[in-house]
């Protein structure tokens, strides 16, 4: 494993052409998470939605390394509370193993913690699954778990099932 003081990183709003590694990325999220046959898109999807539009889907936060390989990423939405108003949705949060352990996780969170406390945004949130060690540093950051203390359960309609009540 790499030591802090042997990894410099930079913490920038992502482009477009970052979405190649980006994705590759998302995918290698996804297999940690044991849900790689969920992801359905591509790197042109991802170029599509979060940069062909005046109003883009997604917004990305990346941490790369000074060779310009793409080491983590943070993607995040805005989103709205009928209780408190303006929000966002942190959807992913990911570092390559090998550069875990050394504060980039940290600084792409307080990267998106941060423009959502400039922007004056009352709430950021996020899931995380059971078993991930995350649990542990999101905790650190003082983040509560609406499971226990608030008994919010999550549900999901898939595009399957959307189909299913249209047919």
């Amino acid at each position: 494993m790499l030591k802090c003081q042997e990894v410099n990183v930079t913490v920038r709003k992502a482009k477009r052409d970052d979405m190649i590694q980006v994705y590759k990325l998302i995918k290698a999220l996804a297999e940690y998470e044991k849900l790689e046959h969920q992801v359905q898109i591509n790197d042109k999807i991802l170029q599509r939605d979060g940069f062909d539009s005046d109003s883009p889907a997604f917004t990305c936060i990346v941490a790369e390394i000074s060779d310009g390989h793409i080491v983590g990423y943070a993607l995040y939405y805005y989103s709205y509370s009928t209780w408190v108003g303006k929000s966002i949705l942190l959807e992913d949060l990911y570092v390559q193993p090998a550069y875990r352990c050394n504060g980039i996780g940290t600084q792409l969170f307080m990267a998106v913690a941060k423009i959502a406390h400039e922007a004056n945004i009352k709430r950021l949130d996020f899931h995380v699954l059971s078993w991930n060690p995350a649990v542990d540093f999101y905790k650190r950051m003082g983040a509560q778990n609406l499971t226990q203390s608030e008994k919010w359960t999550l549900f999901r309609m898939d595009h399957e099932c959307l189909n299913k009540l249209f047919s």
